[in-house]
Protein backbone atom coordinates (compact mmCIF):
# COMPACT_ATOMS: atom_id res chain seq x y z
CA UNK A 1 0.00 0.00 0.00
CA UNK A 2 2.96 2.33 0.74
CA UNK A 3 4.24 2.02 -2.85
CA UNK A 4 0.79 2.84 -4.22
CA UNK A 5 0.50 5.85 -1.93
CA UNK A 6 3.91 7.13 -2.99
CA UNK A 7 3.04 6.55 -6.65
CA UNK A 8 -0.24 8.43 -6.22
CA UNK A 9 1.56 11.33 -4.54
CA UNK A 10 4.07 11.38 -7.41
CA UNK A 11 1.31 11.62 -10.01
CA UNK A 12 -0.42 14.33 -8.02
CA UNK A 13 2.84 16.30 -7.87
CA UNK A 14 3.22 16.02 -11.65
CA UNK A 15 -0.35 17.15 -12.18
CA UNK A 16 0.18 20.00 -9.73
CA UNK A 17 1.14 22.39 -12.52
CA UNK A 18 -2.38 22.29 -13.97
CA UNK A 19 -5.15 24.53 -12.64
CA UNK A 20 -5.03 27.12 -9.90
CA UNK A 21 -3.42 26.99 -6.46
CA UNK A 22 -6.66 26.01 -4.72
CA UNK A 23 -7.03 22.97 -6.96
CA UNK A 24 -3.37 22.01 -6.68
CA UNK A 25 -2.74 21.73 -2.96
CA UNK A 26 -0.56 18.67 -2.42
CA UNK A 27 -2.58 17.50 0.58
CA UNK A 28 -6.37 17.43 0.80
CA UNK A 29 -6.29 19.59 3.92
CA UNK A 30 -4.02 22.35 2.56
CA UNK A 31 -6.69 24.76 1.28
CA UNK A 32 -9.26 24.08 3.95
CA UNK A 33 -6.83 24.16 6.86
CA UNK A 34 -5.86 27.76 6.14
CA UNK A 35 -9.44 29.00 5.95
CA UNK A 36 -10.73 27.04 8.96
CA UNK A 37 -7.92 27.38 11.48
CA UNK A 38 -10.32 28.16 14.34
CA UNK A 39 -12.15 24.87 13.86
CA UNK A 40 -10.94 21.36 14.53
CA UNK A 41 -10.84 19.07 11.53
CA UNK A 42 -11.06 15.44 10.52
CA UNK A 43 -9.09 13.51 7.89
CA UNK A 44 -10.85 10.40 6.61
CA UNK A 45 -9.14 7.84 4.41
CA UNK A 46 -10.80 4.91 2.67
CA UNK A 47 -9.14 2.13 0.73
CA UNK A 48 -10.11 -1.07 -1.02
CA UNK A 49 -9.08 -3.61 -3.61
CA UNK A 50 -10.82 -5.46 -6.39
CA UNK A 51 -9.58 -7.90 -9.01
CA UNK A 52 -8.13 -5.34 -11.42
CA UNK A 53 -7.99 -2.14 -9.36
CA UNK A 54 -7.22 -0.81 -5.91
CA UNK A 55 -8.43 2.62 -4.86
CA UNK A 56 -8.04 5.27 -2.19
CA UNK A 57 -10.40 8.09 -1.27
CA UNK A 58 -9.20 10.79 1.13
CA UNK A 59 -11.31 13.57 2.51
CA UNK A 60 -10.55 16.40 4.84
CA UNK A 61 -13.54 17.93 6.60
CA UNK A 62 -13.75 20.60 9.26
CA UNK A 63 -15.47 19.03 12.27
CA UNK A 64 -18.01 21.85 12.58
CA UNK A 65 -18.79 21.87 8.87
CA UNK A 66 -17.06 23.80 6.14
CA UNK A 67 -15.37 23.23 2.82
CA UNK A 68 -14.67 19.58 2.03
CA UNK A 69 -11.43 18.68 0.23
CA UNK A 70 -11.46 15.23 -1.40
CA UNK A 71 -9.17 13.17 -3.63
CA UNK A 72 -9.92 9.84 -5.37
CA UNK A 73 -7.17 7.74 -6.95
CA UNK A 74 -7.29 4.28 -8.50
CA UNK A 75 -4.36 2.00 -9.30
CA UNK A 76 -4.64 -0.51 -12.11
CA UNK A 77 -3.28 -3.86 -10.99
CA UNK A 78 -4.85 -6.11 -13.58
CA UNK A 79 -3.12 -8.21 -16.18
CA UNK A 80 -1.80 -6.51 -19.26
CA UNK A 81 -1.09 -2.84 -19.78
CA UNK A 82 -2.91 -0.11 -17.87
CA UNK A 83 -6.09 1.06 -19.63
CA UNK A 84 -6.15 3.83 -22.21
CA UNK A 85 -9.21 5.43 -23.71
CA UNK A 86 -12.14 6.43 -21.54
CA UNK A 87 -12.07 5.46 -17.87
CA UNK A 88 -15.36 6.25 -16.09
CA UNK A 89 -16.14 6.20 -12.40
CA UNK A 90 -18.93 6.85 -9.94
CA UNK A 91 -18.89 6.68 -6.17
CA UNK A 92 -21.21 7.17 -3.23
CA UNK A 93 -21.15 6.65 0.50
CA UNK A 94 -22.99 7.47 3.70
CA UNK A 95 -20.71 10.30 4.81
CA UNK A 96 -19.47 11.68 1.49
CA UNK A 97 -20.90 13.57 -1.41
CA UNK A 98 -21.45 11.22 -4.33
CA UNK A 99 -19.75 11.90 -7.61
CA UNK A 100 -19.06 10.58 -11.06
CA UNK A 101 -16.97 11.46 -14.04
CA UNK A 102 -14.57 10.17 -16.57
CA UNK A 103 -11.32 10.86 -18.26
CA UNK A 104 -9.84 10.07 -21.64
CA UNK A 105 -6.41 8.57 -21.17
CA UNK A 106 -4.21 8.91 -24.24
CA UNK A 107 -1.13 7.36 -22.66
CA UNK A 108 -1.37 5.02 -19.68
CA UNK A 109 0.53 6.20 -16.60
CA UNK A 110 3.74 4.20 -16.11
CA UNK A 111 2.81 3.35 -12.53
CA UNK A 112 -0.86 2.62 -13.32
CA UNK A 113 -2.18 5.30 -10.91
CA UNK A 114 -5.10 7.42 -12.13
CA UNK A 115 -6.09 10.64 -10.35
CA UNK A 116 -9.84 10.46 -10.84
CA UNK A 117 -11.05 13.35 -8.72
CA UNK A 118 -9.53 16.22 -6.75
CA UNK A 119 -12.04 18.78 -5.51
CA UNK A 120 -13.03 21.38 -2.97
CA UNK A 121 -16.78 21.57 -2.44
CA UNK A 122 -19.11 24.06 -0.90
CA UNK A 123 -20.09 23.95 2.77
CA UNK A 124 -20.42 20.40 4.03
CA UNK A 125 -21.24 18.68 7.31
CA UNK A 126 -20.23 14.99 7.44
CA UNK A 127 -22.10 12.08 8.99
CA UNK A 128 -20.39 9.19 10.75
CA UNK A 129 -17.76 7.34 8.72
CA UNK A 130 -19.11 4.45 6.67
CA UNK A 131 -17.91 2.83 3.47
CA UNK A 132 -17.62 4.11 -0.09
CA UNK A 133 -18.77 2.18 -3.17
CA UNK A 134 -16.67 2.88 -6.27
CA UNK A 135 -17.63 1.71 -9.76
CA UNK A 136 -14.93 1.79 -12.45
CA UNK A 137 -15.72 1.23 -16.15
CA UNK A 138 -13.04 0.86 -18.83
CA UNK A 139 -12.20 -0.90 -22.12
CA UNK A 140 -14.98 0.93 -24.02
CA UNK A 141 -17.54 -0.10 -21.42
CA UNK A 142 -16.72 -3.81 -21.80
CA UNK A 143 -15.11 -4.12 -18.37
CA UNK A 144 -16.25 -2.85 -15.00
CA UNK A 145 -15.53 -3.43 -11.36
CA UNK A 146 -17.11 -2.29 -8.10
CA UNK A 147 -14.84 -1.82 -5.12
CA UNK A 148 -15.93 -1.25 -1.52
CA UNK A 149 -13.61 1.24 0.16
CA UNK A 150 -13.54 0.88 3.92
CA UNK A 151 -12.21 3.39 6.45
CA UNK A 152 -8.43 2.96 6.63
CA UNK A 153 -6.79 2.10 9.90
CA UNK A 154 -5.11 5.25 11.17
Amino acid sequence: MYKRLMAALGIMALLGGCGNATENASEPQAQTAKSDTAQTSDMRDYEGEGEAWSAEYSMYVPEDGGRLRARLTASYEGTGPAPVGEVKYSYYGVDIESGSGGMVVKKAPENGVYLLRDLVTTEYRPDDAGSVELLLIWNNGKRSETIRLEPAEG
